[in-house]
């Protein structure tokens, strides 16, 4: 085979698996998503989770500069509009994927607790709610995090219950 041939063969071959690869090792040279993609993904993130936590309600989520709860939900300012999950900017850049997911999951936690009465609004039951789409090794992530980030400590087994066999 002539050298111009071979060379234009290795070119074909590198751009046909440059085209058809899948996977990890090709994301691995990609950037990766700017806070700006993820923040616009947190409304579907967050939809999904509602819907698979029955909530029913509308809820919106926004980053802002300082938040004294560092992650937080509150309705709405018009309350019929549903809920609105703040987190703080600073402390959201800090979390992963999962970790966001795990915050937003006990968010809506909260919001389920809202619309059942009679239940007592706890960290405890939110958690409770977050764990049945979270697991517990992220939450327990997600609180590692939240702690070095305020410098208070909690007890994550009253926060999660004791850990399951």
């Amino acid at each position: 085979m002539p050298e111009r041939t071979k060379a234009v063969a290795v070119r074909v071959l590198i751009l046909v698996v440059c085209l058809f690869a899948r996977g990890k090792y090709v994301e691995g040279f990609a950037p990766p998503p700017s806070p700006g993609m993820r923040v616009v993904r947190l409304g579907d993130v967050a939809s999904e989770l509602a819907t698979a936590l029955d909530v029913s309600r509308r809820v919106e989520v926004v980053l802002v500069p300082r938040n004294d709860l560092v992650v937080s939900v509150e309705p709405s300012p018009a309350p019929e509009a549903g809920y609105r999950i703040t987190f703080e900017q600073q402390f959201f850049e800090r979390l992963n994927d999962d970790e966001i997911s795990a915050a937003l999951a006990h968010e809506l936690g909260h919001v389920w607790i809202y619309s059942h009465f009679p239940y007592l609004q706890t960290e405890a039951l939110a958690n409770e709610i977050a764990l049945k789409v979270t697991p517990r090794k992220t939450m327990e992530s997600l609180y590692g995090k939240l702690w070095a980030y305020t410098g208070v400590k909690g007890n994550i087994e009253e926060l999660l219950g004791p850990e399951e066999p």
